[in-house]
């Protein structure tokens, strides 16, 4: 029986496979990802949207290779998937607006930013059309399953220590990994986050995929 993490990417899924493992794994310079096997183990792909369409047998071979005893972090949205050799999943979801933001602010400033699509852009306008176009795949949540297997928790839940957050964590040694996580993600905390780049650049994104229109600028 596995017990798993199941999170899009740059929502915490490191940070709980090591808190919930009781490790304190090396934070990556490149991407601000956790060095952890455990972490690692469950993950066949990827998706800046929701990794929901994936082979089921590779995930389940990926599993075995597991002593069974720790949590696993894996990219795959599980809704679809048969439970019967789980134990447990942490679903970490996206479902408010407030979630998706946070995720993708800090996707852009732990991999965007520093990633050679977006240097190449030669012109600012450029450089936040690209931003815009890219955003838009963030804005698709990572659902909460219905099952009693399943502890669904808001990536926004986490991020701002909510109640229901810490007490799912409280019988673990967090403080360290937490306090080290918020000082690597303090931009998250600021006063002006809702008028940052990265924020506007969402609300962008947003308007034209609802409203189906180009955004237009202030001039």
């Amino acid at each position: 029986m596995y017990k798993l993490v199941s999170f899009p990417h740059y929502t915490c899924g490191g940070l709980l496979c090591d808190i919930l493992n009781g490790t304190f794994s090396e934070i990556s310079s490149y991407n601000g990802g956790i060095h952890s096997h455990q972490h690692n183990l469950g993950k066949i792909g990827d998706s800046d949207t929701v990794f929901d369409k994936f082979d089921q047998d590779l995930f389940f071979s990926k599993l075995k290779e597991s002593n069974g005893d720790s949590w696993i972090g894996t990219h795959c949205w599980l809704g679809n998937t048969p439970l019967n050799s789980i134990d447990k999943i942490l679903n970490i979801t996206t479902a408010t607006y407030k979630s998706r933001l946070y995720r993708w602010i800090r996707s852009v400033k732990h991999y965007y930013i520093p990633s050679e699509p977006w240097q190449s852009q030669k012109t600012v306008q450029n450089y936040r059309d690209k931003a815009r176009s890219t955003a838009k795949n963030y804005l698709i949540p990572f659902e909460p399953i219905q099952s009693d297997k399943v502890i669904n928790i808001e990536f926004s839940d986490i991020v701002e220590l909510k109640p229901e957050f810490i007490n799912f964590i409280g019988a673990y040694d967090w403080k360290n990994s937490i306090d080290r996580w918020k000082e690597q993600n303090s931009f998250l905390y600021e006063s002006d986050l809702l008028k940052s780049f990265e924020a506007e650049v969402f609300h962008e994104a947003e308007h034209e995929a609802n409203l189906n229109n180009y955004y237009v600028y202030e001039t």
